[in-house]
C-alpha cells in the first residue's frame, strides 16, 4: 500500500510539473525582492503569478496550455516599471537592467523574442538614417546635393524594405509575424521638400499595414498604442484650442476606420478618455462621450470611468466651480453671491488631519498678506466642533465653514475631494483657475513673474 501511495505521489508530482519556464536575471547592483507576471488580454493586464527574486534571479512556471501572447513582468508597480515579452509555448531566459528595461533586455533563449528584438533594432536603425536624410533634404538647395541625398535616400529605403521582407519570411508561422507585419514602415519613394507634405504623408499611410481585426494585435496593446499615437502625437499645435480641433478629426477618422469593432473601439475610447481626464480637458471628454462613447453597446462601456470623469470634470480647470451655501451669523450665504475680490480660494481640511495641522497654519500665514483673495475654509469634521473651533480661532481673515458630515459632505462630494488639505483657486467669476497640490505649489503660483 505504501509503495502504491509513493507511486501515486510521484505521478501527481510529475503531472503538475511546469511545461515552460520564464527565467530572468536583473543586472547586479539592484535589490528587488519580487516580480509579478501579467498577461495582456484584450488590452488589459491579467494577473498570472508572483515570483521571488533571489540574488537578482527569478523564475515563473507556466503549465501546458498557458495562453500565448504578450506578457509583462513588473518589478516596481508604483513607477510602472516592467519588461515585456512574447510567450508562444517556449522557454524564455533573459536579462535586463531595471534602470533601462526596454533598451537593455537581452534574450538568451526564445526564438520569438530574439527575432522580434533583432527586427526592431535593425529597422529602427535604418529608419533613423532615412529620417535624417529627410531632415537634411528640407534644408538643401544646391542641385548636386539634392541628387546625392535622393540617391542615398532611395538606397536606404530599399535596404529597409529588404529587412522587412527578410524578417517577415523568417517569422512566418510564429506569433511575432503579426507584429512584424504590422510594424512595417511606410516611406515615400523620394524625400519631400516641405515638412507639411511629409507629415501629411505619414498621416495618410499611418495605418497601411495594420489589420484592425487581427486578434493577436488587438489582444495585446499594439493597435491601441498606434491609435493613441495617431490621436496625440500627430496632432501637434501651438495652443489647446487648435490641438482639440485636430484631435477631434483624428478620433473621427479612427472611429470610421474601426467601423463596429466594438472591442477595439471601447479600449481606444477608454484610453483617450483616461488621458483627457488626466489633462482635465473637459471639452474633449464631453466630445468623446457624447459623440461616441454613449453610443457603444452598454457591455462595452465602463460605468466607473464615466462616473469618475463626471465627478472630476465638475472641478476641472476652466469650469465654473460648484456653488455651495453655509450659515453665517444666522444668515444663509452662498459662494456665487460673493463679490469684491479678484480671487476666491476654497480650502478643505480637518482638525483631525495631522497633515492639515501642519500645512493650514503655514497656508494662513502666507495667504493673509494678499488682500485681493477671499478664503473659504471648509472644515470637514465628524462631531469635532470643539477641535475645529480651536484650530480656526486665529484664522479671522477666513470665512470658516463647519461641515460635520466629514466625507459624506455634499460640498466635498461636489468638489471631488478625496484627500485633505485640498485647494481650489477661483477667479472673480468663480471659474476654477488652479488646483495646487500643496502649500508649496500654491506659494509658487503667487510668486512675481
Amino acid at each position: 500500500m505504501l509503495k502504491y501511495l509513493a507511486f501515486m505521489f510521484l505521478l501527481v508530482s510529475f503531472s503538475v510539473k511546469a511545461d515552460y519556464s520564464i527565467k530572468g536575471t536583473i543586472e547586479p547592483g539592484h535589490n528587488y525582492s519580487w516580480i509579478i507576471l501579467y498577461k495582456i488580454e484584450k488590452g488589459k493586464q491579467v494577473y498570472v503569478e508572483k515570483a521571488t527574486v533571489t540574488s537578482g534571479e527569478f523564475k515563473f512556471d507556466l503549465a501546458k496550455g498557458a495562453s500565448v501572447g504578450i506578457y509583462r513582468a513588473y518589478y516596481q508597480m508604483e513607477n510602472n516599471l516592467y519588461v515585456e515579452f512574447i510567450f508562444n509555448n517556449e522557454n524564455l531566459n533573459f536579462s535586463f537592467d531595471p534602470d533601462k528595461p526596454h533598451e537593455t533586455i537581452a534574450f538568451i533563449s526564445s526564438d520569438e523574442n530574439q527575432i522580434y528584438q533583432g527586427y526592431l533594432k535593425n529597422t529602427e536603425t535604418k529608419q533613423k538614417q532615412i529620417d535624417s536624410l529627410q531632415v537634411v533634404f528640407f534644408k538643401t538647395k544646391e542641385e548636386q546635393q539634392i541628387k546625392k541625398i535622393q540617391k542615398e535616400y532611395k538606397k536606404r529605403n530599399g535596404e529597409l524594405e529588404k529587412i522587412q521582407r527578410d524578417y517577415e519570411k523568417r517569422s512566418e508561422g510564429k506569433l511575432v509575424y503579426s507584429f512584424i507585419k504590422a510594424n512595417a514602415k511606410s516611406n515615400a519613394s523620394v524625400p519631400f521638400t516641405k515638412p507639411q507634405n511629409y507629415l501629411d504623408y505619414i498621416k495618410a499611410h499611418f495605418f497601411d499595414t495594420i489589420d484592425f481585426n487581427n486578434k493577436v494585435l488587438s489582444n495585446a496593446t499594439f493597435i491601441n498604442d498606434k491609435l493613441l499615437d495617431y490621436t496625440f502625437y500627430l496632432t501637434q499645435a501651438d495652443n489647446q484650442e487648435a490641438r482639440n480641433i485636430l484631435q477631434k478629426k483624428a478620433i473621427d477618422d479612427i472611429v470610421s476606420r474601426l467601423n463596429n469593432n466594438f472591442e477595439v473601439l471601447s479600449h481606444f475610447e477608454d484610453s483617450i478618455l483616461f488621458n483627457y481626464l488626466q489633462m482635465e480637458n473637459k471639452e474633449m471628454t464631453d466630445y468623446v462621450i457624447d459623440t461616441y462613447y454613449n453610443k457603444l453597446p452598454k457591455e462595452y462601456q465602463d460605468g466607473a470611468l464615466l462616473f469618475r470623469i463626471k465627478s472630476a470634470m465638475k472641478t476641472a480647470i476652466g469650469v465654473n466651480a460648484p456653488d455651495f451655501s453655509w450659515q453665517e451669523n444666522g444668515t444663509s450665504k452662498n459662494l456665487y453671491e460673493l463679490i469684491g475680490h479678484d480671487y476666491y480660494m476654497v480650502v478643505f481640511f480637518s482638525s483631525g488631519c495631522p497633515h492639515c495641522k501642519q500645512e493650514i497654519p503655514e497656508f494662513h500665514e502666507f495667504i493673509k498678506e494678499f488682500g485681493n483673495i477671499k478664503i473659504l475654509a471648509i472644515g470637514l469634521e465628524d462631531n469635532s466642533q470643539k477641535d475645529w473651533e480651536i484650530m480656526v480661532k486665529d484664522y479671522t481673515e477666513f470665512t470658516n465653514i463647519l461641515d460635520l458630515k466629514k466625507w459624506d459632505s455634499q460640498k466635498a462630494k461636489d468638489y471631488g475631494v478625496t484627500a485633505i488639505p485640498s485647494y481650489f483657486l477661483l477667479d472673480k467669476n468663480k471659474v476654477i483657475v488652479a488646483k495646487p497640490n500643496d502649500v508649496e505649489e500654491l506659494k509658487e503660483m503667487f510668486q512675481p513673474r
